[in-house]
């Protein structure tokens, strides 16, 4: 059961889905942005999904963003467009709450709408109740179910943001099917562990997971290592040998870095995948093979078939609407502090890292075997259970860092943070905590700023600047754009830094004694922080 509002200026939506999907608490309709805004206050944390019509035949007085004076031309125009003004303004207030765009009438531009303001879906309505009404629950249905998606399977953390869980959905459909699934990204992003530890456990079948990395392979080994080959087929060659794709028939073949095959390999995978059998190397029958196959690049295809880099043909059969994009760290703000904390509690899994602790435990007699994580504050002592405390300052690099090599750079980050500090902690016989706290082993500032500085980039930024994915929109001046811009980037460092105006001023003015500024630009800007409240720490 989800709580759902309906901002609509007539009943009739709200009536049709309290018909069609009675299981849910239906709100509203909300008839415009002012009672919607208090719709959303009063229920706090409680909305799951908002239903928004387009067009609100209603007075000029509760229309959104028409300007004082407006003629009679200029308030019909904001009555059809008055759900955009509307989503424009969940978005600054509420910016991870989804939305569904519904219309039943042509020519508002609602796709471009969606996607420049991050709706998650659009409806057109066809004036057929049961048609209407299929799209409504399929839709709500798919949103509602990414909603209460998981945070992680086994090594992988999704996160709480609902693009991420969005994907992780698409994933699962993906992965249930026959098709190709392509999974791009930049290098890091977490590719062989989608391939190997989601795809394929969810796609119901029996086989192995074979894994290849093509950027590893010599060129003229390429074809052997994939398709197989015959003895005597090349020096060397002294024995018939399985390829990767019979090594993985009935299962998944995964081939990273699909964008290194060379013309003559692209041409013989095309043939395996149109004909579903592989001739090995020097042997001229074929055999059968059911593979689902997931391949990986961090280059765009695409360019690469414009370039004549990449087979057009080939390029089709792999599906590009089964094309997957993963995120680069960059853009997860919101999910850094679980992920950092994520990639903590797996390091502790480590069979390493579990002979430290235990090293660690018997320099300062402690008993017990449980590890926990602590960010930010030390945690109250739990007898048995040993400590791993990333101080504030810790944090605030981590959080701070643009992460070039993405997930991969920071799961090796917090490891070595970890065997680093276990191990000085055993070997020198003082407090791992400091202040007389053995059961706390802190990841001292001075550790991760030396471990950020040796990875990939060799730069921390500590309070140098600060980096966000925005999106510039158009607008009918641009003062307004800058001031957009401005609302974006002042709710997303709203959200990261929890509600506290001096952490956003020591970002934007590398002093925490500017809190008072930042909160009156965030004023000026109206910006409500009753309205972001809720969003905090979620």
């Amino acid at each position: 059961m989800a709580d759902i509002l309906v901002v609509d200026d007539q009943d009739r939506t709200v009536d049709l889905c309290r018909r069609a999907m009675p299981e849910h608490d239906w709100h509203g309709p909300a008839h415009c942005w002012r009672e919607a805004a208090e719709a959303l206050r009063s229920m706090r944390r409680k909305v799951d999904l908002v239903l928004l019509d387009i067009h609100f035949d209603v007075a000029a007085e509760d229309l959104l963003g028409l300007p004082e004076g407006a003629e009679a031309a200029e308030i019909r125009r904001a009555q059809r467009r008055q759900g955009i003004e509307i989503l424009a303004a969940l978005r600054r207030g509420w910016p991870q709450l989804p939305v569904v765009l519904m219309t039943s009438r042509g020519g508002v531009g609602l796709e471009a709408a969606a996607d420049r303001h991050g709706a998650e879906e659009y409806t057109y309505f066809l004036d057929d109740e049961e048609i209407d009404a299929g799209a409504l629950r399929a839709q709500v249905e798919g949103i509602l179910r990414a909603r209460r998606g998981t945070e992680s399977d086994g090594p992988i953390y999704w996160g709480r943001t609902l693009p991420m869980r969005r994907l992780r959905q698409r994933l699962l459909t993906l992965a249930r099917g026959r098709l190709p699934v392509t999974l791009g990204g930049p290098t890091g992003t977490g590719k062989s562990l989608i391939a190997r530890h989601f795809l394929h456990p969810r796609s119901g079948r029996k086989g192995r997971f074979v894994s290849v990395d093509l950027s590893t392979l010599p060129h003229d080994l390429v074809a052997a290592h994939l398709f197989g080959s015959v003895r005597g087929a090349y020096t060397g060659s002294v024995a018939d040998r399985r390829g990767a794709f019979e090594e993985a028939d009935g299962g998944t073949l995964f081939l990273d870095e699909i964008g290194n095959l060379g013309e003559d390999l692209q041409r013989m995978l095309l043939t395996v995948l149109q004909e579903q059998a592989v001739t090995r190397v020097g042997d001229n029958r074929e055999r059968k093979v059911d593979v689902k196959l997931v391949v990986a690049t961090n280059e765009d295809l695409a360019s690469l078939v414009r370039q004549g880099r990449f087979r057009a043909d080939l390029f089709m059969r792999l599906n590009p609407a089964c094309t997957v994009e993963l995120p680069p760290l960059r853009e997860r703000v919101e999910d850094i502090d679980g992920l950092i904390a994520f990639a903590l509690e797996r390091s502790l899994q480590q069979d390493h890292v579990i002979e430290l602790c235990r090293e660690l435990r018997a320099a300062h007699g402690l008993s017990g075997e449980a590890v926990k994580v602590a960010l930010g504050e030390v945690p109250e002592p739990t007898p048995g259970t040993l400590a791993f405390l990333l101080p504030e300052r810790s944090l605030d690099l981590l959080r701070r860092h643009r992460w070039p090599g993405n997930l991969r750079e920071l799961v090796m980050t917090i490891e070595n943070a970890v065997t680093f500090s276990l191990a000085e902690s055993a070997s020198s016989g003082a407090s791992p905590g400091g202040r007389g706290r053995d059961d706390v082993v802190q990841l001292r500032p001075k550790l991760v700023r030396d471990l950020l500085l040796a990875s990939v980039g060799g730069e921390v930024e500590e309070g140098q600047g600060w980096s966000v994915e925005l999106k510039v929109r158009p607008h009918d001046g641009l003062n307004k754009v800058a001031q957009d811009v401005e609302r974006q980037y002042f709710t997303r460092l709203y959200l990261q830094e929890k509600g506290d105006f001096a952490g956003m001023a020591r970002v934007l003015l590398g002093d925490t004694e500017g809190a008072r500024k930042v909160q009156l630009r965030f004023n000026q800007l109206g910006l409500k922080v009753r309205e972001l409240r809720d969003q905090v720490g979620g």
